[in-house]
Formats: structure tokens, sequence, C-alpha cells
């Protein structure tokens, strides 16, 4: 892994990522480095998140191990998939942040899937993409070096230029440690996952450890919350389980709700990927939280 040294006075002249409407990015500054004001340093433009002015220096260490190990596995770096940082920033001898390649004129794939204009179809092919990489993801494994996402949302997941999914915020991931500090955040909103902590496990903080379990958990409330317009795994544990009833009254695969219904009993959860096909419009319309309330 490179380490870039940067002065102070380099980094204020930094200008902003442009982040597209409808993205929210709490946790830190995206900033551009440019290759021909950083000559003989970088060869080519990168994206720059500076992280000095959130992070701790616990969670700062665990960024650090993460993104260090991620770099030393050929096995995650021939994902092309995955857009892993592959520089660390330093100022002032101090850990800044890390640099990865720039995906130029990219859409961040949370705001199609949030954005009610645009057909569930669409949305629909980029989540199944997105299981795709989880599951290759997950297959990936080397000297009991394994990763999981510390923080899998839709927003963590851009389209580039091809049409191509990336995966980015990859310091956040998890690669074993003993003490996570990330967690998703479709993780930290459902107070239902107690229930089942033999297998959503935690530290002795509360923590839920990231594991294959907690990635499909993310997976499968990603997709519900995208065919429902609804943020399901909010709702009442009562309400969810009779919108999976709901589901399987208008024809709905069977295989694809034994996946959602999977979430909160004590069983691996599964990669509902390949039955997203199964959904045609009729069905997507159909599938709307609204409807669903309508009919009870």
């Amino acid at each position: 892994m490179e380490i870039l040294n940067l002065r102070m006075h380099n980094l204020r002249k930094l200008k902003e990522l442009p982040i597209e409407k409808g993205v929210f990015n709490t946790e830190a500054l995206m900033l551009i480095l440019k290759r021909n004001c950083l000559k003989g340093i970088i060869k080519e433009d990168r994206v720059f998140k500076y992280l000095d002015a959130q992070e701790d220096e616990v969670v700062m260490s665990q960024k650090i191990s993460s993104v260090m190990k991620l770099n030393s596995k050929n096995e995650y770096k021939t994902i092309e998939n995955l857009v892993i940082p592959d520089i660390m920033v330093v100022v002032d001898n101090n850990i800044v942040g890390f640099a990865m390649p720039l995906i130029r004129n990219h859409k961040n794939i949370g705001a199609i899937i949030n954005n009610k204009d645009i057909d569930t179809s669409i949305k629909l092919k980029y989540l199944k993409e997105i299981g795709t990489i989880i599951e290759k993801v997950h297959k990936t494994e080397n000297n009991n070096f394994k990763l999981n996402f510390g923080d899998l949302n839709e927003y963590n997941f851009i389209l580039d230029s091809n049409g191509e999914v990336k995966v980015i915020d990859l310091d956040s991931s998890y690669t074993g440690d003993s003490n996570p500090v990330n967690c998703a955040y479709y993780l930290l909103k459902n107070k239902y996952l107690s229930m089942v902590n033999n297998k959503y496990k935690s530290t002795d903080k509360g923590i839920i450890i990231p594991s294959d379990d907690t990635d499909l958990y993310c997976y499968n409330m990603m997709i519900l919350n995208a065919i429902s317009g609804r943020s399901m795994f909010k709702e009442d544990i009562n309400v969810y389980y009779d919108y999976l009833t709901y589901m399987k009254s208008i024809g709905i695969d069977k295989d694809l709700i034994d996946c959602f219904s999977k979430i909160y009993v004590p069983v691996n959860n599964s990669n509902p990927k390949d039955y997203l096909d199964n959904i045609d419009r009729k069905k997507a319309k159909l599938l709307k939280f609204d409807n669903f309330i309508k009919r009870k």
C-alpha cells in the first residue's frame, strides 16, 4: 500500500468531489486529488476520503487495518467491482484518510433505488447485480481471512460510466478483528435483531459483528425497502410478517419470500438475487406498501 504525504496547504487547495442530489455523506469529506497538481506523486486522478475531523483514534486504527489487509489479498483485489483504497494519506505525520480510484461520471445506486419516479424493474436489475457481488465476496477466502461489509447499504454502491456496479466505502469493511467499530445503518435501527442474538452476534459494547448473515440481512432489507417503498427494517415484526403473507397472496415466488422470512429466525440467511427476475410489472405495483395496507 502506497503512502501519500501532503502538507496542510496542499490539503486546503483540494476541491470537493461533487455528490449528486439525494446522496447524503455525513462520514467524511470527499476530495479530488488531481494528477497534474501532484506530478510524480500519483499516476492518475484519485478520490481522497478525508477522515481526520470525523474519526477517533480507535475507528481510524480499525479502518487502517481493514484497508491494509484488503490490499494484501490478491483474491479481493482481482474483484473489479470493489473500489479498494490503495493509498494512505498522511498530513503532518498523521494518517487522515485514504485515496482510491476516481470513478468519473458515476451514479449512486441509493439515489436510484430511493427515487419513486424510477421503474421498479430498473431498481431490481441493479439490486440483482449487488447480490452477485455479495455472493462473489462471500465465496472468496484466503487463510482464514474473510471480508464482510461493515456498512452494507444501497448508497455504498455506484454505477460507473459503463453501467457496471462498484462497491465503495470499503475502509468500513470487517476483516475478522475481534472488536468492530462500524455497524450498518440497517443493523443499528432494527430492535428485533436481539431476538436472535446467536445469529447476529455482538461485542461486549453491543456492536453487532459483521458476518455473512448480517450482510445478507442488510441486502434483503435493501430489496424489501425498494419493492415496498417503505423502510421495512423499521416496521413492527407483526406488520413485517403480515406483509410477507400479503406477498404470498399476490403470487410472489415462495423462495423469495422464504429468504425474507429467515431474517428473524435462527437459521442462516439466504441470498435472494436469483428470484428477483420473477417480479413482473404487475406484481411490482401490487408490492407497494400502500396496496398492502388497502388489502388489510
